[in-house]
């Protein structure tokens, strides 16, 4: 059964009992908005009754950050109003495998639902960076953030200063890296940037605990490149990669091992084709100080609206 991890007046994040996957439910005077709802039936009911005991004459918004098919599981537990994808999750080519996954998984565990599992289709598609979309006074604004899958996006509300980033700057997981590596990177790195354009204090990723201050999202986006750049280091010098420095910050190693080594293949193959090269003079110690000069507060730009 889901537990609620946080709530004030506006945001309330569930948290599965499986793999402590975020969904948050997010009120204005507007609109309700659904984000990733998931994962078990009983979990998934009981978003849906939150939200119908609050939406009252407003809007109901379905956002789904990306199409790993926990993410996407209680999509046809709920009749919104619109639903919000990225244009390239509705173009996946891998949809059907994607619906596969669902199907293997209640067949696994036994598990019966009141709803069918659906690949999503999409009412409002983001192609880019920056679209904005408006319901009475609740604006909100859509970035593409391919590298964990290449379907990837996030959504900030402007109103409530909040980004829900998906599986991105997450406190119990370190990159989990379908997609690409390099994208992944460009990811992280265009972050602040999106904070400089919205201004955004506190930002829930899909696994794990929210992050509430600045502060604590920026030091979650320096481990995650901390650990890209030290894994590319391994795979172009041979040295060793300390793995026992990854499971004293996270302690899942049974588990994420596997994910540890599938990250290691693919980047492995991406060095193998140039996606990316490794420069001996790279100095970590310049990077974290770097980094550490992103968390001065500069004014947010507008975007345009679309």
């Amino acid at each position: 059964m889901s537990k609620i991890t946080y709530r004030d007046p506006n945001i309330t994040i569930f948290q599965s009992a499986l793999f402590q996957t975020n969904s948050t439910v997010v009120k204005t005077d507007d609109v309700v908005l659904v984000v990733d709802p998931a994962w078990l039936p009983d979990e998934v009911a009981l978003i849906r009754e939150y939200v119908n005991s609050i939406k009252e004459n407003r809007s109901v918004f379905l956002i789904l950050t990306h199409s790993d098919y926990d993410h996407i599981i209680g999509y046809r537990a709920f009749e919104p109003d619109k639903v919000f994808t990225s244009e390239a999750l509705i173009n996946n080519p891998e949809k059907e495998a994607i619906v596969e996954q669902m199907l293997d998984f209640d067949q696994k565990y036994y598990i019966q639902r009141p709803y069918p599992l659906e690949y999503p289709t999409g009412d409002f598609m983001v192609y880019r960076d920056g679209v904005q979309y408006r319901h009475g006074n609740t604006r909100m604004a859509f970035y593409l953030t391919p590298g964990h899958t290449a379907d990837s996006m996030i959504v900030v509300v402007w109103q409530l200063g909040l980004c829900i980033a998906g599986d991105y700057l997450s406190n119990i997981e370190f990159p989990f890296i379908y997609h690409s590596s390099v994208a992944y990177e460009q990811t992280l790195e265009k972050l602040p940037h999106i904070h400089d354009r919205n201004w955004f204090t506190r930002l829930i990723p899909g696994h794990g605990d929210p992050a509430l201050t600045i502060a604590d999202w920026l030091h979650r986006r320096t481990e995650s490149l901390a650990y890209i750049y030290a894994l590319r280091e391994s795979i172009a010098t041979g040295i060793p990669f300390d793995i026992s420095s990854l499971w004293s910050r996270y302690h899942y190693p049974r588990l994420q091992l596997k994910y540890h080594e599938d990250n290691v293949a693919l980047m492995r193959r991406e060095f193998e084709a140039g996606l990316w090269k490794w420069n001996p003079d790279f100095l970590f110690e310049n990077f974290v100080h770097e980094q550490s000069q992103k968390t001065e507060k500069t004014t947010p730009l507008e975007e345009d609206e679309v």
